[in-house]
């Protein structure tokens, strides 16, 4: 009796044993996502956790809680169900202080818990809510699992229910859960049990007998020798999160000059790297007694190792797709489609609807910084889904690969990051290993991939050695250097940093811009660049051998030639007090800091799934019924100028493509203002940096174009306020010149706004940084606005649009916070309601 209602109180995600499941039919590598599209997807994730979100809510009793008779009262388990649905709507974006979480708070402040499960659960809740009260019953959790942790023979085995039965791998996930949590809150956690959890999961492993480089774990180490899925997924997680608990580097850091002496050494390294291969080879969703504590498991392990893809299959994408499929109409998961077998939580509603919604809202924090994948390695068969093996450089299988060799710098910079930026909001990293796609010459899958690249706005290069993907001289470019040109062209981000100053890598790193932006020259960074004065805590003096690469009107890429990469690694460099660094490494974290401010312009990322569309390459000719779009090469002060955003127009037009259906040319010329040839287009655009000068014939030739039918859109490019300023006064004083009459206000009511209505464009607000109310500038954030157009009006059509704001940096990708202007989509809205106003005058 007793042990059936303990099965039964397992509802709460935990099986007494574990079935190995038929894995599920792996999707061939690099294939498209099947199931919706990924715009649509990501709603659908936003609208199952909303509803999910809602049906949690309506089953919550009066007193704040989610109890039942059978796993409350009779298993001994009260307060497990209602922390597990607290820590959902937690996770889920509810804060402490909303009606059913804070009665959840108070339900389970009350609760006196005695299992593992409950305690655990309780004091993850009491973490994520971060109400101060809580932590004094966080420290007597903490103390409580010291007291009940099983040991034989000196040594951990692990946490059960009461202290003195047989310890299995599921209680003791869930242990290791609450005391990182605790760790996380503040209260402290003991060493020596972080070591001994450490060496508890390194001990327990078992060696695979079809695969002696693969390891898995089982439920009880007692005599059981068979495989689990789950126990496995917790192992791998187990030992990443006690490494983090323990937060003792081996790498040896010489802390004046950042070099680690045993660079990628880590205890963890063989079994993690073994672990990792059992679930990548026999990854399934549909495994355990309980399913739905099988996905929160997966969502934990890819979140942790900041893996993308588990073996071959994209891990959160797929588990959406499946996730959603089984959402019931009043918002609850429930097993159906052949999603399950019978288990355990099966009647448990507010158990399945909790784990779907951890699952699928931690699963879509968004991503800040990811991680690029390079290096030998040695793929699984076709027809398996067996995660790659990495080599080393001759061709030896190895645990610390060139690109790795530091496991925590994104975790610890992301972080950093998050508090000084952001104010906190989760935010994440990955890998992305362009390897597992096998993408060989395929444009078209290649511009998916960086599609969804783009939902990060930072790529990190690091490492020992040289890159192979890079290739020699003339050499065609790899499908890696396409991804990565692609991705900065289409507003993304490199920062790349010589692991304990490697030399190879340094070199590799250069060869690899040198070859992706031909004629743009990596430099040392000037001590007026942004990224020094974004915030304060780091100046040129501390990094002197800095370089970044500009491309048109913005910086793409920072580059590090100096070790980084080992202050990231440890957590002890992380200032307190971003302002205020205290030695080099602290600085470091503030240098990667302003990066990433400079990087994002203080925009948060969008959420993971989130997938930008790209138009696909660029066309060998153009025919007469394409719209045809020109750029200005125009004259300043200082001699002919080139357009600073030199893709701008070509993003545009692939954006008006995909989104007006208009068909149009996606090859744009460049041309003087005197040039002959401008009667040919109709469209222009002229961006600027510098203040403009239209001699006679030049303001002659561009008004007899407008003059007959032309449309000239006009914007003030990124710039410094002195600068931009005069930009501003010298086009309103060269078109006052050229028409007789200055720049006026497009008023709301005008038939241009009325064009762009037609057209689905709302411009009533759009997002913009603009000067501080003293006349300096910019502001800290982008705010909404009404839009600020101004023009030429002639015969009753506007011949001349322009806009003080920036646009043309903006659709480029630029998102600096030191630029006066508008965010990418606001542009390209801007941009694209002037086209179609300049095809229906």
């Amino acid at each position: 009796m007793i042990r059936s209602l303990l099965a039964a109180a397992l509802a709460l995600g935990v099986g007494l044993t574990l079935l190995s499941g038929t894995p599920t039919a792996a999707q061939p590598a690099g294939a498209p996502p099947k199931g919706t599209q990924d715009a649509e997807l990501v709603e659908k994730v936003k609208n199952s956790i909303d509803k999910g979100v809602r049906y949690l809510k309506k089953t919550q009793k009066r007193d704040g809680d989610w109890e039942g008779i059978v796993l409350g009262e009779i298993a001994g388990l009260k307060g497990g169900v209602t922390a597990l649905a607290t820590l959902a709507l937690l996770n889920a974006g509810l804060k402490p202080d909303d009606p059913a979480v804070a009665k959840a708070l108070d339900y389970l402040r009350a609760v006196k818990p005695d299992k593992t499960y409950v305690v655990a659960l309780q004091t993850m809740v009491f973490a994520e809510a971060r109400q101060p009260k809580d932590l004094p019953k966080i420290a007597e959790n903490v103390e409580w699992f010291k007291k009940n942790v099983i040991r034989r023979s000196g040594q951990l085995d692990g946490w059960s229910y009461p202290a003195n039965a047989i310890a299995d791998n599921s209680n003791t996930q869930y242990a290791l859960l609450g005391l990182y949590a605790a760790k996380t809150a503040g209260v402290k956690v003991d060493d020596q049990l972080w070591s001994d959890i450490l060496d508890y999961y390194n001990r327990t492993q078992h060696q695979d007998p079809a695969n002696n480089k693969a390891g898995f774990w089982t439920y009880h180490n007692a005599g059981d020798r068979n495989p689990s899925f789950t126990m496995t997924v917790g192992g791998a997680c187990g030992l990443i999160i006690a490494g983090m608990g323990l937060d003792k580097s081996e790498q040896g850091l010489n802390d004046a000059t950042g070099v680690a002496a045993n660079c990628g050494v880590y205890t963890e390294n063989s079994a993690l790297a073994r672990g990792m291969l059992w679930v990548g080879a026999n990854f399934n969703f549909l495994d355990g007694k309980s399913y739905f504590y099988n996905y929160y498991g997966i969502e934990r392990l890819g979140r942790l190792s900041g893996q993308r893809f588990i073996g071959r299959i994209d891990w959160y994408r797929e588990g959406c797709e499946r996730l959603i499929r089984m959402q019931d109409g009043d918002g609850s998961f429930v097993y159906r489609d052949g999603e399950k077998r019978g288990g355990l939580d099966a009647g448990q509603p507010v158990i399945t609807t909790s784990f779907a919604v951890l699952f699928l809202s931690k699963g879509r924090t968004p991503v800040l910084v990811t991680k690029f994948a390079w290096g030998r390695f040695r793929p699984g068969a076709a027809n398996d889904r067996t995660v790659l093996q990495e080599l080393d450089e001759n061709g030896v299988q190895t645990a610390r690969p060139d690109w790795n060799r530091k496991h925590n710098d994104c975790r610890n910079i992301v972080e950093f990051a998050a508090r000084e930026l952001f104010d906190n909001v989760p935010l994440s990293w990955q890998v992305y290993d362009p390897r597992l796609q096998g993408l060989a010459d395929d444009n078209t899958r290649i511009d998916s991939e960086v599609g969804l690249l783009l939902q990060s706005p930072v790529v990190y290069l690091n490492g020992h050695g040289a890159m192979p993907f890079v290739g020699r001289g003339t050499e065609l470019l790899s499908a890696e250097e396409r991804i990565l040109k692609r991705y900065v062209e289409e507003g993304g981000f490199l920062i790349g940093e010589a692991c304990c100053g490697d030399k190879e890598f340094a070199a590799s790193f250069e060869k690899l811009l040198a070859r992706l932006f031909p004629g743009n020259t990596l430099r040392k960074m000037p001590p007026e660049h942004a990224i020094w004065r974004t915030f304060p805590g780091v100046s040129p003096a501390d990094f002197p051998d800095l370089m970044y690469l500009d491309r048109g009107c913005r910086t793409v890429a920072v580059f590090s030639p100096s070790p980084l990469a080992g202050y990231w690694e440890e957590r002890r460099f992380m200032p307190a007090d971003g302002r205020d660094p205290k030695n080099r490494g602290q600085k470091a974290f503030c240098l990667a800091r302003n990066i990433i401010a400079y990087a994002t312009g203080l925009e948060l990322p969008k959420p993971k799934l989130t997938k930008t569309i790209l138009v696909n390459g660029a066309e060998t000719g153009i025919a007469r019924s394409k719209f045809r779009a020109l750029q200005l090469k125009y004259v300043s002060d200082e001699g002919a100028q080139p357009p600073p955003a030199a893709d701008a127009l070509r993003n545009l037009m692939g954006y008006l493509a995909q989104n007006a259906k208009l068909d149009v040319a996606k090859t744009t010329e460049v041309l003087a203002p005197g040039d002959t040839r401008l009667a040919k287009y109709k469209f222009m655009y002229l961006h600027g940096r510098r203040p403009v000068v239209f001699d006679g014939d030049s303001a002659d030739n561009v008004k007899a174009n407008l003059q007959t039918g032309g449309l000239l859109l006009a914007d003030a490019a990124c710039n410094e306020i002195k600068l931009w300023k005069e930009f501003d006064k010298s086009f309103r004083d060269a078109m006052e010149k050229m028409w007789g009459q200055k720049l006026v206000t497009i008023p709301p009511n005008d038939r241009f706004f009325e064009i762009a209505r037609e057209a689905g464009i709302d411009l009533r607000t759009v997002k913009c940084r603009r000067e501080k109310p003293d006349g300096s500038g910019p502001e800290a954030e982008l705010r909404s606005y009404p839009v600020l157009l101004e023009g030429i009006k002639i015969d009753g059509r506007w011949v001349v649009v322009y806009s003080r704001y920036d646009i043309g940096c903006a659709i480029e990708g630029h998102k600096a916070a030191d630029c006066l202007g508008h965010d990418k989509e606001s542009a390209l809205k801007i941009a694209s309601a002037v086209v179609l106003y300049s095809l229906k005058r």
